[in-house]
């Protein structure tokens, strides 16, 4: 019980001093500051993952032309040079599983320029169970120059051929800046 406890303490001291980002990654109550231009997101009020509870968003589409949609988050203000957590817990059903589901951050310039993708293939595991919340994380550092903003894109991917409905939900979707700070040594 007692490592317990202190393991509890150094995760929460650990967790304030670093910056949690996104306005609404638990969907605990709605899915605002989260849009797509292609599709339009549902609030799942009555699932979401053990993590956070109440609350999920979920988006699909029936084109059945191989290609990918998406929600994105709101645009957060990143420092150069730091680490940052990206984590999602994700779930797809019984009879509309896509053909894959990924995240990836969108980095933006001072002016809301865009300036790169990183990471753009971090794709979750699609041979887990249906019907179950899976967690996904990645640790990423702001390696594109010039990034003062960001946001997550959230993806599902569609088949090109057979499954008219391909949806997926996505639950506790976080961006953390770490505390570490990333920097090269002399002579590197």
């Amino acid at each position: 019980m007692k490592k317990i406890c202190v393991c509890g303490m150094l995760l929460c001291s650990w967790l304030a001093q670093g910056q949690l980002l996104l306005s609404n990654g638990t969907f605990d109550q709605n899915i605002n500051d989260w849009q797509s231009p292609s599709v339009v997101p549902t609030w799942v009020a009555s699932d979401g993952a053990p993590t956070s509870g109440n609350g999920s968003i979920e988006f699909s589409d029936n084109f059945n032309n191989g290609s990918s949609i998406y929600v994105d988050s709101e645009l957060v203000p990143v420092t150069p040079g730091y680490r940052y957590v990206l984590a999602t817990s994700y779930k797809y059903m019984t009879g509309s599983v896509p053909n894959g589901m990924s995240i990836s951050i969108e980095w933006f310039d001072d002016q809301e320029n865009f300036v790169g993708s990183y990471p753009w293939d971090a794709y979750f595991n699609m041979w887990q169970n249906t019907d179950q919340w899976h967690h996904f994380d990645q640790h990423v550092e702001n390696i594109i120059p010039d990034a003062t903003q960001a946001r997550v894109r959230l993806w599902v991917h569609q088949h090109s051929q057979g499954s008219d409905d391909n949806r997926g939900r996505f639950d506790d979707v976080i961006l953390f800046q770490d505390t570490v700070f990333v920097a090269k040594f002399e002579g590197q």
